[in-house]
C-alpha cells in the first residue's frame, strides 16, 4: 500500500509538472505572437540610396573573399535615429532572370561592422581612414543563404534575404559605415546585388563604397542596402511585474531574477523562437550562467511551482 501510494504521489507530481509545462509553453506561443505584433509596429527600414537604377555589383555574395566598404551619409538615416539597427538585406538586379543560389551557399565566416564614418567626398582608399571612432562588430561567424532566397522577377526586386546581425547596433544620427568582410562561398557562384554606378546623382556626396578583393582598396559602384531597425531595448532593468525583476540587462555572465515566487524553471529563447537553453532551478537561487550565449536580443521565460509563466527580454553582451 505505501509502495503504490509513493508511486501514485510520483505519477501525479510528474503529471503536474507536464501540465505547468504545457500551459507555459501556451503561454509562451502567445508572448511570441504577441511581441512579433509589437515589434512589426515598431520597427522603421530605410533604402540607400532611395532611387532606381540598373547596375551590379559583386561584392556582398562574391564566391572569392571580399571586403566591401560602405559610406552613408547621416542626411539619409534620419528615419534611423535613435533605434537599433538589428539587419540588413540586399537585391538582384533588374536584369536577373533567375533566383539566386541554385543551391544553398555557405560562407564561412561573414562579418560585420558598423561606425561612424567620413563625409562620403572624404572617402580614402584606406578602410580604416573611412572609420571615425570605434567599430562595433554586430555579425560572425557563418552565413548560409538558402536556395532561391534572393528572387528575381520584379523591377526592383523584393530584398528576400535578409542578414540579421548577431548584436543590435544604436544608431545615434552620425555618417554610418557599413564594413562587410567574407572569406567567399562553397559553391563557386558569386551573384551581383542591384546597385548604382559611381556617376548615378548622389554616389561621392550623399554614399559612396569601396571594396578589396587580391589586390589593393579600389572604388566601387554602390549596393542598394535596405536597413532594418527597432526600438530601443535595453535599460538597466526590466520590471516583470510589481514582485519580479531581472538584472542587470544588458549582461555578460550571470543573469539574476529578483521574485518573490517560488521559480522552478529558466528558458531562453532567441528571436526566431528557438529554445536556447532550459535550467531547472532546484537551489532556490534565481540566478542562470548565460556567459556562453552569443552577443544578442534573447527571451527569458520562468516558472513557478503554481505554473505561472512570465516573459522579458534580455541583451547579452
Amino acid at each position: 500500500m505505501k509502495t503504490e501510494l509513493l508511486r501514485f504521489r510520483k505519477y501525479s507530481h510528474a503529471g503536474q509538472l507536464t501540465a505547468i509545462r504545457r500551459s507555459a509553453a501556451i503561454l509562451s506561443a502567445a508572448f511570441f505572437l504577441a511581441l512579433g505584433t509589437h515589434h512589426a509596429a515598431a520597427q522603421t527600414s530605410v533604402t540607400v540610396p532611395d532611387l532606381s537604377a540598373s547596375s551590379g555589383f559583386t561584392g556582398v555574395y562574391a564566391s572569392s573573399a571580399r571586403t566591401y566598404q560602405l559610406i552613408i551619409d547621416d542626411s539619409l538615416l534620419t528615419a534611423l535615429n535613435g533605434k537599433y539597427l538589428t539587419s540588413i538585406a540586399f537585391r538582384l538586379p533588374a536584369n536577373a532572370t533567375s533566383n539566386w543560389p541554385a543551391t544553398d551557399a555557405t560562407f564561412p565566416s561573414y562579418e560585420i561592422f558598423l561606425s561612424n564614418g567620413v563625409e562620403p567626398p572624404n572617402r580614402q582608399f584606406d578602410f580604416s581612414a573611412n572609420v571615425v571612432g570605434p567599430q562595433t562588430q554586430v555579425r560572425s561567424g557563418v552565413l548560409v543563404v538558402p536556395a532561391g532566397a534572393l528572387t528575381s522577377g520584379a523591377d526592383p526586386n523584393a530584398f528576400s534575404h535578409t542578414i540579421n546581425f548577431n548584436t543590435p547596433y544604436l544608431y545615434t544620427g552620425t555618417n554610418l559605415v557599413i564594413e562587410i568582410r567574407h572569406t567567399g562561398n562553397d559553391i563557386s557562384s558569386s551573384r551581383s546585388t542591384n546597385s548604382t554606378g559611381t556617376s548615378t546623382a548622389g554616389y561621392g556626396t550623399l554614399y559612396t563604397a569601396c571594396w578589396q578583393g587580391t589586390a589593393g582598396v579600389v572604388q566601387g559602384n554602390f549596393s542598394f542596402v535596405k536597413i532594418n531597425s527597432q526600438d530601443a531595448l535595453g535599460v538597466k532593468s526590466v520590471e516583470l511585474d510589481t514582485e519580479m525583476t531581472v538584472y542587470p540587462n544588458p549582461v555578460k555572465d550571470v543573469l539574476h531574477v529578483r521574485s518573490a515566487r517560488n521559480i522552478i524553471e529558466f528558458t531562453v529563447f532567441n528571436y526566431a523562437g528557438q529554445k536556447i537553453m532550459v535550467q531547472s532551478d532546484d537551489s532556490g537561487l534565481q540566478k542562470l550562467n548565460v556567459a556562453h550565449l552569443p552577443a544578442g536580443n534573447y527571451i527569458l521565460q520562468t516558472l513557478d511551482k503554481e505554473g505561472n509563466s512570465v516573459s522579458t527580454r534580455f541583451i547579452k553582451n
